[in-house]
């Protein structure tokens, strides 16, 4: 697993990286969704009214994502169920068919029985049939004093007939009651046989079609959380445009005050250079309303880093802030706050929450950010925290745990924050 940690060193894995959206894109969202308002503002500044109203419209999109993450929740909680179901209906339908395969062995045992019943039928009526001949030769039925007294024989071998017809008669009644018995066999072994096998048959065309069934109705609800979960993600990238855009208006009304100093755009602009020192500003290129002497403490920043690393391992989660999830916002809010400071959950405000530190001047918990284009802080999508060595602690993205990275490895590296202690 790619960041997780074998002693003390960190196991890269040579692949691409795949971004990581964070809760709420800040740039992905101004760039891709159509949305009141844009990060950044020009011409007079902006009322009171217009900040209310991108706050209103930071609520609406909070609430809509708030009601699709409990919609995807319940549909992913049904998803879960019907699996469940699944498995009992397709564990039923193996049994059926193992059941099946026996009903099919006993009919074709049950085919040789009725076979052999069929042929002793047979061989009865044979034996009935020559019984009766041998009878008609013996001239059954002469019994006439007429018949003793002229038999050549004399009357002893008339009785002697008389017993040997006897004796066929018997025989041809034993061998009619055995034709008889072995006729009932067989149509009770027939019976028997047809009647197991198409029971089984039936089972079997029932269990199929309730496995049918339910591999359709868990295809159909995995189409439901796919959607709902891209509808998600939607609405995640238009709060984040709503919150880019609030925060545009709250600066751009704060720099037209009456004696306030120009503030300048933390989520809009490319480089500019260095402020001068004790001007408020950063040395890193990039404007900041705080000078570096803001910044957290080195104690600070060490609280932020070690706790981050005691979280390696916790699952990745859209708008996961602990204690059992994280996303990369959430990740570095919680860290922080081990130290004291108080940071929100989203990248495009933790950017601006201290001064901007040059990447060859980092220390240990300050926040490193990266976005699509590295000369536009509203294309920032993820944040992570800085522990030496060039590496950092992050929540990478969905499937990926917490880990170590390198500050290099996702590309975009835009640029490094201190948060104001």
């Amino acid at each position: 697993m790619r960041g997780r940690v074998r002693g003390h060193r960190p196991i890269w894995r040579r692949t691409g990286w795949a971004l990581g959206t964070c809760t709420v894109l800040a740039a992905a969202a101004v760039g891709s969704v159509s949305d009141p308002g844009a990060a950044s503002v020009s011409g007079p500044p902006p009322g009171a009214g217009a900040v209310s109203a991108a706050a209103g419209q930071v609520r609406s999109r909070a609430a809509q994502l708030n009601a699709a993450r409990v919609q995807l929740a319940v549909a992913t909680v049904r998803l879960a169920t019907l699996r469940n179901q699944a498995e009992v209906i397709i564990e039923r339908y193996d049994k059926t068919i193992v059941s099946l395969h026996q009903a099919q062995v006993a009919y074709q045992a049950a085919r040789q029985r009725l076979t052999r019943a069929a042929g002793a039928e047979s061989a009865s009526r044979r034996q009935v049939g020559a019984l009766a001949a041998q009878d008609y030769e013996a001239g059954a039925g002469g019994n006439s004093i007429v018949s003793i007294l002229g038999n050549p024989g004399g009357p002893q071998a008339f009785f002697d007939g008389a017993a040997a017809e006897q004796q066929i008669g018997q025989q041809r009644d034993e061998a009619l009651a055995q034709n008889q018995a072995s006729h009932v066999v067989a149509n009770v072994f027939r019976e028997q046989a047809h009647r197991a096998l198409a029971q089984e048959q039936a089972a079997a065309r029932e269990a199929a079609r309730l496995k049918t069934a339910i591999q359709a109705a868990i295809a159909r609800q995995q189409a439901a959380v796919a959607a709902i979960a891209t509808s998600t993600k939607r609405l995640e990238a238009e709060l984040g445009a709503a919150k880019a855009h609030e925060y545009a208006l709250q600066q751009a009304r704060q720099a037209a005050r009456p004696g306030a100093a120009a503030q300048p755009q933390a989520l809009a602009g490319g480089p500019v250079s260095p402020a001068p020192a004790g001007a408020g500003g950063s040395v890193s290129g990039w404007p900041s309303s705080y000078s570096l002497a803001q910044g957290a403490s080195v104690a600070q920043g060490n609280i932020a880093a070690d706790w981050a690393m005691t979280q390696m391992g916790k699952p990745y989660q859209w708008g996961g802030a602990g204690p059992d999830t994280y996303d990369c916002s959430g990740l570095t809010m919680d860290a922080w706050a081990r130290a004291g400071v108080t940071l929100l959950h989203w990248t495009g405000y933790q950017w601006p929450s201290g001064p901007h530190i040059p990447i060859d001047q980092l220390r240990r918990g300050d926040l490193l950010f990266f976005a699509t284009n590295t000369s536009d802080p509203n294309t920032i999508h993820h944040v992570g925290i800085y522990i030496g060595n060039g590496q950092m602690v992050d929540a990478p993205y969905t499937g990926v745990d917490v880990r170590i990275d390198s500050i290099y490895q996702p590309g975009g590296l835009i640029g490094a924050t201190r948060p104001a202690g």
